[in-house]
């Protein structure tokens, strides 16, 4: 792995930040949907790099982004619970009415 690929994975790493505590769906995605948008151009850059043999500095780097990544899916599956529970609440409000 070049050094130029260890550098864009170190800057995924610093630009993936964890998600928000905050149970607030609408948080979780606003902060994602910065994220993602953040991390566009540096994956960009990454796919279009060369391919080189794995570093140990670089090996660690994309570790700690595949856990910042299984962080954001977790949160991600929390808020769609969370929405998804506001849509049921809905639904049986409106079957009341």
């Amino acid at each position: 792995m070049s050094a130029a690929v260890t550098e864009l994975l170190a800057q995924l790493v610093e630009v993936t930040t964890p998600p928000p505590d905050a149970a607030d769906p609408e948080a979780v995605l606003a902060a994602f949907d910065a994220m993602i948008a953040t991390r566009a151009t540096l994956l960009n850059a990454l796919e279009a790099a060369t391919p080189h043999a794995p570093t140990p500095a670089g090996l660690d780097l994309a570790e700690e982004l595949a856990r910042r990544d299984q962080a954001w899916l977790a949160a991600l599956g929390l808020a769609r619970h969370a929405v998804a529970e506001r849509l049921v609440a809905v639904r049986r409000a409106q079957r009341r009415v």
